[in-house]
C-alpha cells in the first residue's frame, strides 16, 4: 500500500477524528472509504450501501418508506406548498 500526506484545518481534522472515534473506525479507513466512493461510483452500489454509516436513528427508518419508481418529488412538494399556502 501506498502512504498520503494530507495537510487539513485543524478543525476540520479534530473534527474528524472525533468522528471516527464516533463510528469506532480508523479515521485512515474512513478517508479510503470516502475516496473509494468518490473515484469508483457505483450506482449499484451505493443504492445498496451508503458511503458513510448511518445514525441508529436513520437506520431504523431508511428503507421505510416505499415509493413508485416515477415518484415526482418536486411536483409532490409543489402540491403541498400550495395546500398549505394556496399559491
Amino acid at each position: 500500500m501506498s502512504q498520503l500526506t494530507l495537510t487539513l484545518d485543524d478543525d476540520l481534522l479534530q473534527a474528524a477524528r472525533a468522528y471516527a472515534q464516533q463510528q469506532g473506525q480508523e479515521l485512515e479507513t474512513i478517508v479510503a472509504e470516502l475516496l473509494k466512493a468518490a473515484v469508483q461510483p457505483s450506482e449499484a452500489s451505493s443504492l445498496a450501501k451508503p458511503a458513510r454509516p448511518l445514525s441508529p436513528l436513520v437506520q431504523e427508518l431508511y428503507g421505510s418508506v416505499k415509493l413508485p419508481a416515477d415518484f415526482d418529488y418536486k411536483a409532490a412538494i409543489e402540491e403541498a406548498i400550495q395546500e398549505k399556502y394556496g399559491r
